[in-house]
């Protein structure tokens, strides 16, 4: 969710890599993910499109691999990864349609931190 915004465009747009997740099948859509930095030189807004489908979570047109998954509950745990930049996420999601949390780069050139939030697309 938020590797382009850690390199400042330095990551070219590829076909999307998916790792098996856990998310439950209530989740399942398109979802809009807004990333803001609180701390760093990562870009201060950054919009981001997450497909869910059959537990799978993806973000089309970014190469990255995304480890971890979200409770039946709603809390979410995972980290993305793209090339040397590791970028954990914490939070919760709603099957209504809404959710945030914190997201801290870990691992690559850039160190940056904040908050996302998320809304169901459609």
């Amino acid at each position: 969710m938020i590797t382009a915004s850690l390199t400042a465009g330095a990551l070219s747009p590829a076909n999307a890599a998916t790792r098996k997740v856990r998310v439950p099948n209530k989740y399942d859509g398109s979802w809009t993910i807004v990333a803001n930095t609180a701390e760093g030189p990562c870009a201060a807004s950054t919009s981001y499109r997450v497909q869910i489908k059959d537990s799978d979570a993806s973000i089309p047109g970014e190469e990255v691999n995304i480890d971890g998954g979200v409770s039946a509950g709603g809390a979410v745990q995972a980290t993305i990864t793209s090339g040397s930049n590791k970028v954990p996420i914490a939070g919760s999601l709603t099957a209504k349609g809404s959710g945030n949390g914190t997201w801290r780069t870990s691992g690559g050139l850039v160190e940056c931190s904040g908050s996302w939030s998320a809304k169901r697309a459609g």
